[in-house]
């Protein structure tokens, strides 16, 4: 499917985004170079409709006005499927939309390509990039920029796989992921590049707590426990789907989104490869 807002497409598809429509597989073969020179992919995470990739492809799109393509992972009629699909898939298990990126970065990656993934997007990435390397398959994916938003896969395991099928000459990934986001940090133990959470404090305590010692106490009381309990109550919320969550507030997030968590910084992470062989270079 692809999105390009600036010159809309007549092949619509009911939705919020009609100018959305499926790839043919002659298409697929002739997909638009942005002004930049690169082909953008985004993979979408667990539990979306057509429409809700649709929008986070836009929001995680490094530039949402050059020609937009996603490969959209069909959401399961039944959660615990769902749930056990993406298990699978953290496992190592394969399934059509991780062979779309093969052919995707076999394609164009020499070329110029960048690819964004989301949540359990990164695991179609990751055991794409995974199962060349087991398989010896090598010298592409060289100019291809991958960006990881929130992933359930390891950013570090990702960059070391494209350092390998690249033939050293792509040495790095880009991550966000938040402090509070469990799907990064839990399943996907990728260290955080943002921290912040709302506290919600009961400012009417302070206030009273100026006048009054008892309020000033239950307001530190009040101001403790919301601090202690915020991880776990930020990570229900990204578990459970809420908008805003840290899960879904990367890239160019809403409103809502950013006076929450903020703006979320991208941080470089290098394949633990391209630094030993800089370290033996230097012998």
């Amino acid at each position: 499917m692809v999105n390009n807002p600036s010159s809309l497409l007549s092949l619509g598809m009911a939705g919020l985004f009609p100018q959305l429509h499926y790839l043919t597989p002659e298409e697929e073969k002739h997909l638009h170079a942005g002004s930049d020179g690169n082909r953008r992919m985004f993979y979408n995470g667990i539990f979306n409709t057509p429409d809700e990739a649709a929008r986070n492809a836009v929001q995680l799109a490094d530039n949402a006005h050059e020609p937009l393509y996603f490969t959209y992972h069909p959401q399961a009629k039944d959660k615990l499927v769902e749930f056990g699909v993406a298990i699978y898939e953290y496992f190592g298990g394969w399934s059509n939309s991780t062979k779309k990126f093969q052919d995707f970065a076999s394609r164009y990656g020499n070329d110029g390509a960048i690819v964004s993934a989301h949540s359990r997007g990164s695991l179609t990435v990751g055991n794409g990039l995974r199962d060349f390397e087991k398989r010896g398959i090598h010298g592409i994916a060289e100019k291809t920029d991958i960006y990881l938003y929130g992933p359930a896969d390891h950013a570090q395991s990702i960059a070391n796989a494209l350092y390998v099928v690249s033939d050293g000459k792509n040495d790095h990934v880009y991550l966000q992921s938040h402090a509070f986001d469990p799907i990064s940090t839990l399943f996907g133990y990728n260290a955080p590049t943002f921290y912040k959470v709302p506290l919600n404090l009961d400012v009417s305590l302070l206030e009273k707590g100026i006048k009054n010692p008892l309020y000033m106490t239950l307001f530190v009381g009040n101001s403790l426990l919301t601090t202690a309990t915020s991880p776990l109550i930020e990570g229900g919320r990204a578990l459970g789907g809420y908008d805003p969550s840290p899960h879904n507030c990367y890239g160019d997030a809403s409103k809502a989104c950013k006076t929450n968590y903020g703006t979320s910084p991208t941080k470089q992470i290098h394949s633990i490869y391209s630094t030993l062989d800089h370290l033996w270079k230097k012998k």
